[in-house]
């Protein structure tokens, strides 16, 4: 679980700051999270090694994070960027 969490993770982080999709990364960032604190947790219990979990946890909780300050910053200045309004020249 704490490899798929890095994985999920990783994909997340990187598909998270392109503004056009970053929005499409907020389901799999949940599962790579719960996934990264089950393992983290499993693996604090055994006594084994946990930093995989650890840096899964923390490669989910950033785009959440970001994603989480656009949002609200969005929602305090009104002002959106969609798609309609890019213009390429």
């Amino acid at each position: 679980m704490d490899i798929a969490s890095l994985v999920i993770g990783i994909i997340a982080a990187m598909v998270g700051f392109i503004p056009c999709v970053n929005t499409l990364v907020i389901l799999p960032a949940i599962v790579g999270l719960i996934l990264g604190i089950i393992a983290f947790k499993k693996k604090k219990t055994e006594e084994l090694p946990s930093g995989i979990a650890l840096a899964g946890i923390i490669l989910n909780a950033l785009p959440l994070l970001v994603m989480t300050v656009f949002l609200v910053l969005a929602m305090v200045t009104g002002e959106t960027n969609s798609i309609n309004e890019m213009i390429i020249k």
